[in-house]
């Protein structure tokens, strides 16, 4: 079990050194979006803070936020007051760095 665990924070700490802030943004959101899904919400609904979400990246806020613009404006996700839908899973799980 500690091995696992192990493993999966020396994958984490690889992938905030070596992938690109759209990359963890879009990795986060998927990962978010099958935690956060149920049958009832298509497409499910992420409601979380900006600051909790750029923290989890690993990035500055600010940066957070213009990567999620670029992701509307791409059509990719809907932002919302209530929080953040993805509209293309497909081709943020195929986000390359």
């Amino acid at each position: 079990m500690l091995a696992n665990n192990l493993a999966e924070k020396e994958e984490r700490l690889l992938k905030l050194a070596y992938d690109s802030v759209r990359k963890r943004v879009a990795e986060t959101l998927v990962g978010l979006h099958e935690r956060f899904l149920t049958l009832a919400e298509t497409p499910a609904l992420i409601k979380m803070s900006r600051e909790d979400l750029s923290s989890m990246i690993g990035a500055s806020k600010e940066t957070v936020i213009r990567t999620l613009s670029d992701f509307k404006d791409e059509k990719l996700i809907d932002i919302t007051s209530t929080g953040i839908s993805i509209l293309n899973l497909a081709k943020l799980q195929k986000m390359r760095n």
